[in-house]
Parts: C-alpha cells; sequence; structure tokens
C-alpha cells in the first residue's frame, strides 16, 4: 500500500500541477499557445478521481489495510473532522466545478485559474505542511502552496515549449511568436526559481528545524532530498543554457532560414528538462510518505 500511496502522490503533483500551471499559461501572458478546452476538463475529471482513491486508500491505511474496519462512522469522521480529509473534500469540490464549467465552455482563464490554484493548494493539507500547527504551521502551508505554484508554472510551461517547438513551428509566422514566447520565459523562469529555492528553503527548516538540518542528512528521507536537488540542479543548468545559448542562436539563426540544427538543440534541451521535472516530481512523492527523521 506504500506504493500506491506513492503512485497516487505522483500522479495528482503532474495532473493538478498542468491543470494550474496551464491555467496560468505557463508565465508565458500573451505568448502563451492557445489549449483547448477538452485539455482542463480532462485534467479536472481526472483529480477528481485520483483524489478520490487517494482518501479511500489514506483511510485504508489508518485500518492497518483493514477492509472491515472501513465502515461509513469512520470514512464520515476522516472526511469531515480531519484536515486531510477537509482538505480532499474542498479539493474533490473544486475539480468537479472546473470540470462542468469547462465542459461547458463558461469558464474564463481568471476563473479556471483560481479553481485550479485551490485544487493545487490543497496538496498541502495531505504531506509534511499539513501535520505543522499553530504559527509555524500556517507558514509551512502557506510556503508550500508557493512552492507548488511556482513548480506549476515551470512544469506547464515546459509542456507548451514542448508544444510550440514540435508543432506550431511549422506554421508559417509561429517561428518569430515561438522565440518571443521562449525569450518572455528568461525573466519569469528567475523569478521562479528564486521562488522554488527561497519556498524550498523555508519548508525544509519548518520540517526539520534549523538544528536538525544536518541531522537529517543521515536519514531516508535527508538522502532522497539529496536526489531530489540532482535533477532540480541539472534542470537549472538547462535553463541558463536555454536563455544564454541556446534561444539566442535560434533568434540568430532565423535571420538566415538556417534554424534547423538550433531548433533540434532546443527541442533536445526541453525534453530533457521536462524529464527531469518528471523525476523531480516522482521523488517529491516518495518524501511525502517519509519521515524527516528516520
Amino acid at each position: 500500500m506504500d506504493w500506491v500511496a506513492v503512485g497516487l502522490r505522483f500522479v495528482a503533483y503532474v495532473d493538478l500541477m498542468l491543470l494550474a500551471g496551464l491555467a496560468l499559461g505557463g508565465g508565458l501572458g500573451r505568448h502563451a499557445p492557445p489549449i483547448s478546452g477538452r485539455v482542463p476538463t480532462a485534467l479536472s475529471a481526472i483529480g477528481v478521481i485520483i483524489t478520490v482513491a487517494q482518501f479511500g486508500a489514506t483511510c485504508l491505511a489508518m485500518t492497518g489495510n483493514d477492509m472491515a474496519a472501513l465502515d461509513g462512522e469512520m470514512l464520515s469522521f476522516m472526511a469531515f473532522e480531519t484536515p486531510m480529509g477537509i482538505s480532499h473534500i474542498l479539493r474533490v469540490a473544486t475539480l468537479a466545478l472546473l470540470t462542468v464549467i469547462c465542459a461547458t465552455g463558461r469558464a474564463g482563464r481568471p476563473v479556471m485559474a483560481a479553481l485550479a490554484i485551490v485544487a493545487l493548494g490543497s496538496l498541502a493539507w495531505t504531506g509534511h505542511a499539513g501535520a505543522s500547527e499553530s504559527a509555524l504551521g500556517w507558514l509551512h502551508r502557506s510556503s508550500d502552496i508557493g512552492h507548488l505554484m511556482a513548480g506549476a508554472v515551470w512544469i506547464a510551461a515546459l509542456v507548451m515549449f514542448a508544444r510550440i517547438l514540435l508543432a506550431d513551428f511549422q506554421v508559417p509566422g509561429s517561428p518569430d511568436r515561438a522565440v518571443a514566447a521562449l525569450e518572455r520565459f528568461s525573466t519569469v523562469g528567475t523569478v521562479l526559481v528564486g521562488a522554488i529555492v527561497i519556498t524550498g528553503i523555508i519548508n525544509l527548516i519548518a520540517i526539520v528545524g534549523v538544528n536538525g538540518i544536518w541531522a537529517s542528512v543521515f536519514t531516508d528521507y535527508g538522502r532522497l532530498l539529496v536526489v531530489k536537488l540532482l535533477p532540480f540542479v541539472a534542470m537549472l543548468g538547462l535553463a541558463a543554457a536555454n536563455r544564454w545559448f541556446l534561444v539566442p542562436q535560434l533568434r540568430s539563426s532565423l535571420t538566415d532560414g538556417e534554424h534547423a540544427i538550433a531548433l533540434r538543440r532546443l527541442r533536445l534541451a526541453i525534453s530533457t528538462e521536462t524529464t527531469l521535472a518528471i523525476a523531480v516530481l516522482a521523488v517529491v512523492a516518495v518524501l511525502g510518505t517519509l519521515s524527516p527523521m528516520e
């Protein structure tokens, strides 16, 4: 059941971060490519299914995987008397509403973004941040929501870049718009990296305390945290290469029409960065199930 919990956490992160990030336009503003209404509809509907499955798996784990103990009274208590259950109810309601308004075409971008952010932010009550109490708990959860949102915008931007470079780039007139979107993200990306680093440090201190940072390095949690940092650092390196070398090379190559090599290099960098982002989310899904001091 531990791996079931990890798997459900992973797909929840991927689904909700994509949903929120796309609703926020991947930080690309007016340069963001149009997204079919079927995409947020599907992501929000899938999110409902994942959330219900997570709630059921969590309740079952609380009974020691004893199906006989999983009765209505126990489910009612978990759903309405615990922060975990309330956050799941909020997420299901938000995603169900988002599914309906997206399917009917009545959702404007601000409404979609607001609902998607609420759904994503509810994850902060299901991990280590949900266990923090009092003022520290609110600081931890606020920081965790900021961490999730920054990561969501970055991941959505990568998905949008993949579409731009693989499909839209072949449309007449789109190469200049594609490069403009890439250049726009250069500034936004710097802000996102800063937000991720700052909120990540706040989250770590809230979890293990200042005095516990060094001790945590010798735990499974700490070692896995180091593993998480490796692909993240690699992503930073690729993002820097995109900003300072690959995107300028693509821009300059458009003037002479010989952009095939520059485009291929940028496609490889974006696909590698996306793979690393998925690896980070996989590690995060495991981290949420570990005790930071064991």
